[in-house]
């Protein structure tokens, strides 16, 4: 049976990032599809976040071109675009491994501040804001809406009126990544977003983003340690170590591969193996439907 056409959403063609004579990135090449969930994963040091720095323009690549196309009409060529131009112009939208909320700023001004171009543009670049002209009246209300939207999507409804500071530090995950999904975005790069969550928590995650992908169809790029997030929501599993891929299919095909069991383990005992990645789980795994 032919498997469903899937289109690209963002591909990486033979991408290198060195710094001096290091080698953080070598030669990747891989697709992320419209609609989807494609995790990068791999140990420490593997280049997962240089990975994310090059494609939201923090790190211009030394080789490799990284193709974005989030409809039938455009393609960016993300290494070549500056960083703020990457969300501004493109629709690529970050959080980071630790988050980088303004804590002082409330929730709700968290996310009306993250639709700060909309605005801009809807004020004639401050005349049309300061004299409350009608364009900018009703372009401030769909900020407010938008906001509200996504503070009921990740249930702080209640603490809109909060310093963001002061969310517990689950519910300021979930913040940072309502507010990166106020700047609409086609592609969202989540890295690491279950770090320090516990397993409750890990677990409204993953609901959270297959929400999105569901009901706003963008694709989403994620880095992660956290297994049990990774083999349970992601549709492609892209492995790196030591900046170079070395897997990539979709979870039960991945978590089976040997390469991606040693690279975890690095030595001949498995007890520090992540369970999803242990041996007797991958040879449990279903092998039907692999992509390796």
């Amino acid at each position: 049976m032919n498997k469903p056409y899937r289109l690209p959403l963002l591909t990486v063609e033979h991408l290198t990032m060195r710094f001096g004579g290091l080698v953080a990135v070598s030669d990747l090449s891989f697709i992320a599809h419209r609609g989807e969930i494609t995790a990068i994963i791999g140990p420490n040091g593997a280049g997962k976040t240089t990975l994310f720095n090059c494609l939201t323009g923090f790190y211009r690549p030394t080789v490799g071109r990284l193709s974005y196309t989030p409809d039938d009409r455009r393609t960016f060529y993300l290494e070549r675009m500056e960083g703020f131009r990457t969300a501004k112009e493109a629709g690529v939208a970050r959080t980071f491994q630790n988050i980088r909320l303004f804590s002082g700023m409330s929730v709700l001004e968290n996310l009306i501040v993250a639709q700060h171009n909309t605005l801009m543009r809807a004020s004639c670049f401050s005349l049309a804001g300061l004299f409350k002209l009608s364009r900018y009246s009703r372009a401030e209300r769909e900020a407010v809406d938008l906001a509200c939207y996504w503070l009921d999507k990740v249930g702080l409804t209640a603490q809109a009126d909060w310093s963001a500071g002061n969310l517990p530090y689950g519910s300021q995950r979930r913040l940072e990544i309502a507010r990166a999904m106020c700047t609409r975005p086609g592609l969202l790069c989540l890295d690491e977003p279950a770090a320090g969550l516990n397993p409750r928590e890990s677990l409204e995650l993953n609901e959270l983003l297959l929400d999105i992908r569901r009901e706003h169809k963008i694709g989403l790029l994620l880095i992660e340690h956290d297994m049990s997030v990774v083999m349970q929501i992601s549709d492609h599993v892209v492995v790196l170590d030591h900046g170079a891929k070395i897997a990539e299919g979709d979870p039960a095909c991945v978590r089976a591969d040997p390469a991606v069991i040693h690279a975890y383990l690095g030595t001949p005992d498995d007890e520090d193996l992540p369970e999803d990645l242990h041996p007797q789980a991958a040879a449990a795994a279903p092998k039907e439907g692999s992509q390796c």
